[in-house]
């Protein structure tokens, strides 16, 4: 937004001093909109909170994070699986001709004594003609038809294998933290160095109205003969040297702007409203309580922990190798020639069986050394971890005073600037001070406020690296 500058009226010129007087009164408004225009003065707002929120909505990254973590849910609800019991159906049907058989010589074994009987008996109620059996080995016309239950009755496996599969979700539950813990802080440092760039520009632009009217008073002045051409010229070279800077300023608005987007998995191009409610300086925790909530929050930390667990239970799965594995065994249901289902073809059958590997040549014994190695890597891993993170902190907790002081410091280089641009300027209207003197205040207040400019919104991305590195 910027205050509309007043038609040039028609002045009679005498001299070039009531040229100054008479015309840089005009522009006072504008002196006054570039010097005291604050840095955060926008219209619209959209709590950059309400970004982090649609980033975190939006990310693919972080959806595929919460499939992982829903397939570990799912890991564990198999694994519980296991303590109930097993129920199946089956049913077979075997039809067969030809093949191995045994003879069964009941002819020839039977015939004879009841022949011997009748003579005996002078009757003829047993028979003498009784034939050879051949019997196949094949079934045929031949069903099975049943329900088979199976129930482990003792299994460490199972309840090991059901703790580590829940340490497993942990594990994925505090991935999905920790990446969303980056994510929101990468966001928010995008949206700073968006926003770094947007007052940048608005500077920039300030500054070529300012020279662009500098340009037009002096061209007046050449008109009349109250200057030299030098005058115009040096104007016209700052204003380009000016739009140099602001063409490379529009490039770094576009590419941080495209950045944050994409983050936000919005389209790249898409407007980014400002947060007027974003404070010049805000509240730091110390850097004690900064450490201890680092090693206490950091999600980082506890998938490691969740890692150990798995790891402990899955060395005692190991361990529990040597130990016997028992199982219940019930099958109910029907077998026989043709389908009767009558008492003759049901039946029932129970089981209860034990295995217990004796010796394996010591396979047990080196997976249990190899869980022992990775249960000692992740300890490693955790100390290394903790001191990682304690450096993090440490070093944005430093980064974040550094950046304070230099923002406290340039803030008191804007005023001086501010201060001596003012004084020349008053000195150039009462031509006391030459055009050279105001372009040099010029780009000094212009710089002192692009310092100031980046200070402020890096002070404001090391404070976003603190929270994160502290888990705030």
């Amino acid at each position: 937004m910027f205050i509309p500058l007043p038609p040039f009226t028609e002045i009679i010129l005498k001299t070039d001093t009531v040229m100054r007087k008479k015309i840089y009164p005009v522009f006072t408004p504008l002196w006054l909109f570039f010097i005291l225009t604050p840095v955060f003065s926008y219209a619209q707002t959209t709590g950059l909170e309400d970004y982090v929120k649609t980033g975190l909505e939006n990310n693919r990254a972080l959806k595929n994070r919460e499939l992982s973590y829903q397939k570990s849910v799912q890991a564990l609800r198999e694994a519980k699986g296991l303590f109930m019991p097993q129920v199946s159906f089956s049913a077979s049907y075997t039809v067969a001709n030809g093949g191995r058989a045994i003879q069964f010589p009941i002819g020839d074994l039977l015939n004879p004594i009841y022949a011997t009987l009748n003579a005996l008996t002078e009757t003829q109620n047993f028979p003498t003609n009784l034939e050879n059996v051949d019997e196949q080995f094949l079934p045929n016309n031949f069903q099975e038809t049943k329900f088979r239950v199976i129930q482990p009755l003792f299994n460490p496996d199972i309840y090991l294998n059901y703790k580590a599969k829940k340490s497993l979700i942990s594990i994925a539950e505090a991935q999905q933290a920790a990446y969303s813990a980056e994510l929101a802080k990468d966001i928010r440092i995008a949206y700073y160095n968006y926003q770094k760039t947007e007052d940048a520009l608005a500077i920039y632009r300030e500054t070529e109205t300012l020279i662009r009217e500098i340009i037009r008073v002096n061209q007046r002045l050449l008109e009349h003969h109250k200057t030299t051409p030098d005058a115009v010229s040096r104007a016209e070279t700052e204003l380009a040297q000016l739009k140099e800077q602001e063409a490379q300023a529009i490039e770094q608005n576009q590419t941080a702007k495209a950045y944050f987007n994409f983050l936000l998995n919005r389209p790249l191009a898409e407007t980014i409203i400002r947060d007027t409610l974003i404070q010049r300086s805000v509240p730091v925790v110390g850097l004690e309580q900064a450490l201890n909530q680092s090693i206490i929050n950091r999600a980082e930390l506890d998938q490691l922990t969740s890692a150990k667990e798995a790891g402990e239970y899955a060395l005692r799965i190991n361990r529990a190798a040597s130990l016997p594995r028992v199982v219940a065994v019930v099958d109910a249901g029907a077998q026989g020639y043709g389908y009767a289902f009558d008492k003759d073809q049901r039946f029932w059958l129970g089981q209860v069986s034990l295995q217990w590997d004796l010796f394996k040549g010591f396979q047990n014994d080196a997976r249990v050394q190899q869980a022992e190695i990775d249960q000692t890597i992740l300890y490693n891993q955790e100390n290394e971890l903790q001191q990682q993170i304690q450096l993090q902190v440490q070093q944005a907790w430093y980064q974040v005073q550094a950046a304070q002081t230099a923002s406290l410091a340039t803030e008191k280089a804007v005023k001086s600037a501010r201060e001596t641009f003012e004084h020349i300027r008053k000195r150039y209207q009462e031509n006391q001070a030459s055009l050279l003197e105001l372009m040099d205040a010029r780009n000094q207040l212009t710089q002192a406020r692009l310092n100031l400019n980046i200070h402020t919104w890096d002070y404001h991305s090391k404070v976003a690296e603190l929270n994160w590195a502290a888990a705030i």
